[in-house]
Formats: structure tokens, sequence, C-alpha cells
């Protein structure tokens, strides 16, 4: 999990709700399975809380997710490719906006949730959630001010 997710889900517990822990073995062979390489921050997260909800809307998609519920990573992938998401793409969270990882290169972007367009990229896990996420959350949450890069 990157250290800025961390810190406040430690701060604020109640505004993140995790999946549980998924098994590195467990996870390296459901992703090698559909032939995904993500990036190793992704991964971690993965590994250390399974997904979940985070704030009062955004989810992240969990690899053990229960399909009925929407949130499996695999079965909202699946289901975006039939609406048009490239092969090229994970698609990670999804809420006010959707999130994924580009195979080719593990750059992190935010989607158009309409036509998979593209709109803002980010340098990883980290950079995603300070950018995106936290801050579109921070302020409504009383979360302390954070050092954000300008990638």
């Amino acid at each position: 999990m990157t250290s800025a997710l961390r810190e406040d889900a430690k701060r604020r517990p109640e505004l993140f709700d995790w999946a549980g822990p998924v098994s590195s073995a467990c996870l390296a062979a459901l992703l090698a399975e559909r032939g995904w390489s993500l990036p190793k921050d992704l991964v971690s997260f993965w590994e250390e809380t399974g997904g979940g909800e985070i704030f009062e809307s955004e989810t992240m998609l969990a690899p053990c997710g229960e399909i009925a519920l929407g949130d499996n990573l695999f079965t909202f992938n699946e289901e975006l490719r039939q609406r048009g998401l490239p092969e090229g793409y994970v698609v990670f969270h999804t809420g006010m906006t959707m999130s994924a990882v580009r195979l080719a290169d593990g750059c992190y972007f935010e989607l158009d949730i309409d036509d998979f367009q593209e709109r803002a990229g980010f340098a990883s896990l980290e950079d995603w959630y300070l950018r995106l996420i936290r801050a579109e959350y921070a302020e409504r949450y009383g979360l302390p001010p954070q050092a954000v890069s300008s990638h």
C-alpha cells in the first residue's frame, strides 16, 4: 500500500473498508492466468488489503471480490471489455472516475468512463492516490495537507 494511503487509513479507519489480504502466490496465479503483468506497488496493495471501499464512493477492485457485488477485478474488466475497454488496460478503481494500468508500460491513468480515453497519467499508485483520489476527498474528511509531486 502507498505510504499516504496507509497513513490516511490509520488516521481515519472508518473511511477504508478493506476486503482482506490476498496471498502473493494466489494473486500471482490469478494474474498469470490472464497474462497480466502489473506494477509491484499495485500488486503489493492487493496483497496487503485485497482491495475494498475507500471514502464514500470509491471502489478499489478486488482480485477475490464478490462477483455479485460488482467489485471483482477480473469480472469487472471482462464486462468493460465487452463495452469497448482496450485489451491493453486493466481497470483497478471505479467511483467518481475510473482508473487503470496500461499493461505495455505499467503507467497509471484516469480513464474516461464513457469512451475509455486516457485523461490524466500518474507515475505510481502513490502519485495516483495523492493527485486524484486524495485531492478530491482530503479536505472533506479533514485529512492534513500532503505534498504532491508534479508528474
